[in-house]
């Protein structure tokens, strides 16, 4: 197992794993961003959260193609986030705008 994606819940029920193997876990922070490896990487562009339906499926695809793509964890990151913060802006399951070609 490369990452184990958990929100904030999910990580309060789990903490200590998480904390033992932080390489490998990724905790959503909703319009706070993302933690991984102890580091907290902060959300470039927070929206108002219209729906959450379909965000964490969203942060999961679009890291794991921009991290399958880059092999840059950082970077696959804050694209996660960016591209999460677009779809959450919205009512209902959306699909990311065309800026978040990779």
């Amino acid at each position: 197992i490369d990452f184990i994606k958990l929100n904030q819940n999910e990580y309060k029920n789990n903490k200590e794993i998480a904390d033992e193997y932080g390489e490998k876990f990724i905790i959503t922070l909703g319009g706070d961003g993302v933690k991984h490896n102890h580091i907290h990487y902060v959300s470039n562009n927070p929206q108002e959260t219209i729906d959450v339906s379909g965000a964490g499926d969203t942060f999961v695809s679009s890291f794991i193609l921009k991290y399958y793509k880059t092999n840059n964890i950082e970077e696959s990151l804050n694209f996660a986030n960016d591209v999460c913060a677009n779809v959450v802006a919205k009512k209902g399951v959306a699909v990311p705008d065309e800026r978040f070609k990779i």
